[in-house]
């Protein structure tokens, strides 16, 4: 053999090995088979939902095979939904399943007998089982002991919910009770949800953990919003949420959800990843900080804000600077998925559902593009400032060729960039880390600062809690945004 051909096979073993220990944990973990059980009564729109769940755990998630079962669409009165799903009445439908996902509403069963056998087969396979809001209030009319059957395996007695204004009951924040568990290190601190109706707890089990928790106005006390329990060897998973789409579909919920799924299933690691084998692309724990309805829904523009410190403020209108149900400011404006920022200098704030934009540890990522002789920068633990730069926390600078500018990648005023690793007219990602005092920032992948806060540093400029911001450096520069997300990381 020659030397070339010699060399030619050493680097082809060397690759082939690097590869094999990812190659093989892809091959030793099993598909993760999940049944969704979904449809059935008028007040939810299942041929929508099961959409959103199945796509969102495929876009988290990897190796896993979905079945749905999508029946009762045809039950549009309370009459109706005394149906029974066709894979319940057969024997041993679960023994080819992992998880079971129960997102319906069949709530006019009263078969004790149907009710019971559900129950019996995830024992017998010892079948773990996720549930997901109305299932919490089925079988309630059942005969004989099925109902307290119904709750025992779900880990709560429910059967009502906030009812003023319905179906237009009020939003309502979730607050994490658990935050070092492995589901919940995937869920902000705080979350106030886009749409109401929070199902009402009466009695929570004994044997159950909650996880989340919320504030009823009408019952003026807190009810379980998520929890886990064991029944009979069986691991269940339940979350309340789910009435509307909107919050069904949403980042947070579809995280919890996905979350939720692999740890009934024994795949989900104590820091909240999943088993290796089944991560997916989009990965746990990410939040878009944009809407889906091209507006600027969360953000505040800096500018135009009348001062309610002064005298004279007292008695006037004053309108707060939101962005809600605008899809344009003065210098940021939504064009589609994209964020445009040019116009006179100013700063655009998060404030929206998130942890109320009170982020300490985490990491963000979006998608720039600078055009030439442009530049701006993401703001970071920092707050509202009604003019001018903000001066509360750090700025990582984004900019390849304006003149006078820090370069893509610094923290201004902490530790600079040289030179800019993209360039202008293309998109590039940008990353930002906080993990305690250390920040990390990344451009395509790639580190290209990392800078730890030295002890005892106080005041505006330093490491401590606050929101996002995106800066407008003037009339003469553009950059463009996408898929701005954040990743909370335990504090």
């Amino acid at each position: 053999m020659n030397m070339f051909k010699k060399m030619l096979l050493s680097i082809l073993m060397l690759i082939f090995a690097g590869s094999l220990p990812l190659y093989a944990a892809e091959q030793d973990a099993d598909p993760l088979k999940i049944l969704m059980i979904t449809g059935g009564g008028p007040w939810h729109d299942y041929a929508t939902q099961k959409d959103q769940i199945k796509d969102g755990l495929l876009e988290r998630l990897s190796n896993v095979e979905i079945t749905t079962d999508f029946e009762g669409r045809d039950t549009n009165t309370m009459e109706s939904t005394d149906f029974k799903f066709s894979r319940h009445l057969k024997k041993d439908w679960a023994a080819e399943f992992d998880v079971v996902i129960y997102n319906h509403c069949n709530l006019q069963v009263k078969d004790e007998a149907y009710v019971k056998g559900i129950i019996a087969e995830h024992v017998k396979h010892q079948v773990p089982a996720v549930m997901l809001h109305c299932p919490i209030h089925l079988y309630q009319y059942a005969e004989g002991d099925g109902a307290d059957a119904w709750w025992d395996f779900t880990g709560a007695v429910s059967y009502a919910h906030e009812k003023e204004n319905h179906p237009n009951t009020p939003s309502y924040t979730i607050e994490v009770l658990e935050p070092q568990h492995p589901i919940m290190k995937n869920y902000p601190r705080s979350w106030r949800t886009p749409a109401g109706e929070l199902y009402l707890i009466v009695e929570l089990n004994d044997d159950a953990t909650p996880l989340s928790h919320a504030y009823s106005v009408e019952t003026k006390s807190y009810s379980e919003t998520a929890w886990t329990h064991e029944y009979e060897g069986v691991r269940v998973f339940t979350s309340s949420l789910g009435h509307h789409n909107v919050s069904m579909g949403s980042d947070v919920n579809l995280n919890l959800v996905a979350s939720g799924v692999l740890w009934a299933a024994g795949k989900l690691e104590e820091d909240g990843s999943p088993a290796p084998g089944y991560e997916g692309e989009r990965g746990l724990g990410w939040i878009s900080l944009l809407d889906d309805d091209d507006t600027l829904n969360g953000w505040i523009e800096s500018g135009g804000v009348v001062d309610w410190t002064a005298p004279s403020w007292y008695g006037r209108k004053t309108v707060w600077p939101t962005m809600d149900n605008a899809s344009a400011g003065e210098s940021f404006r939504r064009d589609g998925d994209t964020l445009v920022v040019e116009g006179d200098q100013r700063s655009l704030f998060y404030d929206g559902e998130i942890a109320g934009g009170k982020f300490k540890n985490f990491e963000f990522k979006v998608d720039v593009y600078t055009h030439p002789g442009s530049a701006s920068g993401v703001y970071f633990h920092t707050r509202y400032k009604e003019d001018g730069p903000a001066t509360f926390g750090y700025e990582a600078q984004i900019n390849a060729s304006r003149a006078g500018e820090s370069k893509t990648g610094s923290l201004v005023g902490a530790r600079e960039v040289k030179a800019a690793t993209h360039a202008d007219s293309e998109w590039f990602s940008y990353y930002i880390k906080v993990d305690g005092k250390k920040i990390t920032v990344k451009v395509n992948g790639e580190t290209v600062n990392e800078f730890t806060e030295p002890a005892g540093v106080e005041g505006p400029a330093s490491l401590h809690l606050g929101t996002i911001g995106l800066e407008s450096v003037g009339a003469d520069s553009r950059v463009d945004f996408r898929n701005p997300m954040i990743r909370l990381l335990p504090d």
